[in-house]
């Protein structure tokens, strides 16, 4: 059984996109968990959160192109680091 996910070289669903879309360009921060940002249409999103005034965090193992990008980088393990957030 396959429930809302998208295998690479699929279309993105254009409903879903469009309210994503939406969704950062109306937001004041934008937080990516776990992403390595190479894959599109999705990892254009922290740039267009950016250029519409957002803040920008990223919590990610490794380190990404688009890192420089980000208002905080946190190069961490994503289970204690949010855990240290909801913590707070």
């Amino acid at each position: 059984m396959k429930t809302a996910t998208i295998s690479f070289g699929q279309q993105m669903p254009l409903e879903e996109m469009q309210r994503a879309e939406q969704a950062t360009l109306a937001c004041d921060l934008f937080v990516a968990i776990g992403s390595s940002l190479v894959v599109y249409p999705a990892a254009g999103f922290p740039q267009v959160a950016k250029m519409s005034g957002a803040r920008l965090i990223i919590i990610n193992n490794e380190p990404t192109d688009l890192d420089p990008l980000f208002d905080l980088v946190l190069h961490q393990q994503i289970g204690p680091t949010l855990s240290a957030v909801v913590n707070l």
